[in-house]
Parts: C-alpha cells; structure tokens; sequence
C-alpha cells in the first residue's frame, strides 16, 4: 500500500469514527432526568442579588416555572426606595441534559449545571455583569 492509499484509509476509518462518536448520546435539547423542583437558595452576591431563594417547578418536557425572592442592590437590579430592597417575581426556563437555563424576571437569567446531589453551579447573569453562583437545596 502505498502512501495516499494509507492515508485514504485513515481519514475514511477517522471519518467513520467521528460519525459514530456524533451519534452516541441524545440531543442536547433533551430533558434531564434529573427533576429539580423544589427549593433553591444561594448567599450571593450574583447579579446584584443577595439571599436568592428560588422555587422551582419541572415538568416531564424539562421546562421549568416558578418565583424568587432575593435582595436587590443598585446598579445591576432597580431598587424604588434606598436599596437595598426585597425584589420577587416569576421564573421560567428549562431543563436539559446539557445544561439548567432560567430566567428570574426583571432580575437577571442562570446558566448552569446540576453538579452533584443538591446542588446548581453557573452564572448569573445581569445587564453587564455575569458573576458565579452555586445554589443549595436548604
């Protein structure tokens, strides 16, 4: 055999590998199987938030609803009085194989993972800012 031929073959058995490899796994879009509604809570500070405690709900596609409490500081979250102020409101988002994705309303969005038995670990992220947050189930 000579060169071209062997190279030839390496890349088609390269080529064939690399499609084997893409088709194993499910998509990325897939909900998790891992259910984590309930209760989360994180000191902060993230986002201009502090004290986040955030209740959520998941259904069987993934998708995830439900509300926040936190403390807000100016700039990054809008305090009416003096801040700091108490700020709540709505979450939604999803939950896939490749990541926890929602958005907490008026205050800022969490990308992330769950990590471990109880625990989120991402980013939140705010106007400018994007800080790192890990959440606990208390």
């Amino acid at each position: 055999m000579n060169f071209i031929s062997r190279f030839l073959r390496s890349l088609s058995l390269l080529a064939l590998g690399a499609l084997a490899l893409g088709s194993c796994g499910p998509s990325l879009t897939t909900p998790s199987s891992t259910d984590i509604s309930g209760t989360w809570v994180s000191p902060g500070p993230a986002a201009g938030m502090t004290s986040i405690t955030i209740n959520l709900t998941q259904a069987s596609d993934g998708s995830l609803t439900g509300t926040y409490t936190a403390i807000g500081t100016d700039p990054l979250q809008f305090c009416p009085a003096t801040p700091p102020c108490a700020i709540s409101s709505t979450v939604s988002g999803i939950n896939t194989v490749l990541q926890v994705f929602f958005y907490m309303k008026d205050a800022g969005t969490f990308t992330g993972q769950v990590t471990g038995a109880g625990t989120m670990r991402g980013a939140m992220s705010r106007i400018s800012a994007t800080d790192a947050v890990q959440f606990t189930r208390p």
